[in-house]
């Protein structure tokens, strides 16, 4: 009994030995910075380094009921070499994480032991787009780098120049210091054209080297929206001129992380230098970047739903009026900024204001039918409907801007659309009654018929045409000449580009419309007569609008996935409805491989209620039987929607 006794105190003895053995080599990095990474999603809160492993332990952030996924090809990556991951711990590799109700949580991953003296080290969660990467992570416990830390912009204040009506091509030239070339940064951006209501979209691609260049054509100085890993906002540009920004990434991502931001700034985030280069340096540098009466939060929002179901017109001005003063207060406390940033700012909010309140009827009726969960298909009672009279919109010479500044903003393109639309006479419209001609109503309202607003409004009935592809005549592009020469000079060129687009069309191949004759075919059998044909093989079918920028969108991250494909058992099959203008969609389609249906109001609405389509885009995927197996409201990514299309593919 005593031998045994003596046997185990020596076995307690080694292993508490052995584990203060294995603590002596583990050497723990807290909270390591690092130099850029693609997503602020995984946060890396420590990193224990010993000589059987490497384990980082990982705060995620991310939607609360969303999943996220690390991958089992996950490495690390230092020296020219790469350790693959051995294991996750708190999460499976390769499968769905789903995030709890707080939006946080945490997981070990675990990896090979680097080699003593690692200085920093790359985390590859996987080569595919949207991957999680983090660069340049240091082991040392040295701060992040850039080499652009210290550098300050020129202390000048901006001065808001009065735009004016120019045609030229405006240049963006950038550069992302401490740029690699793995790390593969691409961009989006898009400005509003006044002149036709239209949006112009471009993509940014970053060069070995960091630098991009965007050429804009444009009528007017206006601000250029970006969306990137390396910078979101504006980007305020003018015709015939360049403008230039060096990117300071590491100080970007450190002010992005919840781990880093209160270490020591690295610098500023953005140099610009040429055109309006001081407005830019502030707007973009700025604590204050914009200024909103809109809801920031699911939970904002469906408070703000509840509380205007039940108001009449004068509680829901004044519901938004207070909104608005608060907002505009926290603007005031920022005695910072340049009164032209600010200016620039106010506008924005006044123009924000100006929407939610010329939308009361249809925000109203949404907020009633999401509080007491009424069908959009549907009748609600009519003395729930708000319908003010003329009197309601006499905020509109104080909130709606009717000089040249407002061209600055290009989403002042939607307050015009709302202008254009709203109804001044107090009387309900029929559902689906198109909307007359308000101007006289407007004027009466404004007080006047002159001004860049109405500029504006004329330049966008008079090129309503070129957005459906129909090119103007002589005689309408003479009336633009009436309203500016270089309004004229600008439709002409638009005229031009949508002529020289209709021939380039057609020589294009790829596409089929109408394989069926859909013109007589009632709409309850509509749907089976076009999918019939494709017996046999997979059908993606797409709901999607010419107008809807999410379906622009989805298409095009989707045509790698759809070129993997050709030649199997898949067919691609587009349906819009008459909503989307017959041209428009005409000249959109050859661009679009796949089947292409345009159906009418009544085949829409009924393959709409069948399916339950109560937005676009959606997406459905039909079995080679007929039968179809998913359903979804948005884009599921194109990783998602080939692995569906895989699935189905090998039943």
């Amino acid at each position: 009994m005593k031998t045994l006794v003596i046997k185990q105190t020596l076995l307690t003895c080694l292993l508490f030995l052995s584990c203060t053995g294995l603590q002596a080599q583990e050497r723990i990095v807290e909270q390591p910075a690092f130099d850029a990474w693609s997503s602020t999603t995984l946060e890396i809160d420590k990193i224990a380094l010993s000589d059987t492993a490497t384990v980082f332990y990982i705060d995620a952030y991310f939607r609360p009921k969303y999943w996220i996924q690390v991958v089992k090809e996950t490495t690390l990556r230092a020296d020219g070499k790469t350790y693959p991951i051995k294991a996750g711990d708190g999460i499976t590799l390769s499968e769905k994480f789903w995030m709890p109700e707080s939006g946080e949580a945490s997981f070990r991953l675990i990896f090979p032991p680097l080699p003593k003296g690692t200085k920093t080290v790359d985390f590859i969660e996987g080569d595919e787009e949207g991957a999680f990467k983090i660069w340049n992570i240091h082991l040392d416990g040295s701060p992040a780098n850039s080499s652009l830390a210290g550098k300050k912009n020129p202390a000048e204040t901006p001065v808001l120049e009065k735009p004016e009506f120019k045609n030229g091509t405006a240049v963006l030239k950038g550069h992302i210091a401490d740029y690699k070339p793995e790390m593969n940064l691409k961009g989006r951006a898009w400005n509003f054209n006044l002149l036709n209501g239209s949006t112009e979209e471009y993509n940014i691609t970053v060069q070995p080297d960091g630098n991009f260049t965007l050429e804009v054509p444009l009528y007017y100085p206006t601000g250029l929206n970006i969306v990137s890993n390396f910078m979101n906002g504006l980007i305020y540009l003018k015709p015939g001129e360049t403008t230039s920004v060096e990117i300071n990434m590491p100080e970007i991502c450190r002010s992005q992380s919840k781990k880093q931001k209160n270490k020591p700034s690295l610098g500023e985030k953005y140099y610009f230098t040429g055109a309006l280069a001081a407005l830019n340096n502030e707007c973009s540098n700025s604590s204050l970047r914009f200024v909103s009466v809109s809801p920031k939060s699911q939970e904002d929002y469906m408070q703000m739903f509840s509380d205007i179901s039940t108001m009449n017109a004068d509680q829901f001005k004044a519901y938004w009026m207070d909104r608005y003063q608060k907002e505009k207060a926290v603007l005031d406390s920022h005695t910072e900024l340049s009164d032209a940033y600010r200016t620039l700012l106010h506008n924005s909010l006044k123009k924000d204001l100006a929407e939610q309140l010329l939308g009361i009827s249809g925000m109203t009726e949404y907020a009633y039918r999401t509080v007491n969960q009424i069908p959009r298909d549907s009748v609600i009672p009519k003395d729930k409907k708000v319908i003010p009279t003329i009197e309601y919109y006499d905020f509109i010479p104080e909130l709606v801007s009717n000089d040249p500044y407002l061209l600055y903003d290009g989403s002042f393109i939607y307050l015009i659309s709302y202008l254009q639309y709203t109804n001044f006479t107090g009387e309900d419209r029929a559902a689906g009654e198109k909307a007359p001609d308000n101007t006289a109503d407007l004027i009466k309202v404004m007080g006047t018929d002159n001004g860049i607003l109405f500029d504006l409004l004329a330049a966008q009935r008079l090129s309503k045409p070129i957005k459906e592809f129909r090119p103007l005549s002589d005689e309408e592009l003479a009336q633009a000449g009436k309203i500016s020469p270089v309004i004229q000079e600008a439709l002409t060129l638009m005229n031009n580009k949508v002529k020289q687009t209709i021939e380039e069309n057609k020589k294009k191949s790829g596409y089929t419309v109408n394989r069926v004759n859909i013109a007589d075919i009632p709409a309850e059998e509509l749907f089976n007569a076009i999918t019939t044909p494709y017996r046999g093989k997979v059908v993606f079918v797409d709901f999607w609008a010419t107008w809807c920028g999410p379906c622009k969108a989805a298409m095009r991250a989707s045509e790698p996935v759809k070129k993997d494909f050709v030649g199997k058992d898949i067919v691609f099959l587009y349906l819009a409805g008459e909503n989307s203008p017959k041209g428009t969609w005409e000249q959109m389609i050859p661009d679009i491989k796949g089947e292409h249906y345009r159906m009418t109001d009544a085949q829409w609405t009924y393959i709409c209620n069948k399916f339950g389509v109560q937005g676009v885009p959606s997406y459905m995927i039909i079995s080679k039987d007929g039968t179809p197996t998913h359903f979804q409201v948005g884009f599921m990514g194109p990783d998602k929607m080939k692995e569906m299309l895989m699935k189905e593919l090998d039943k």
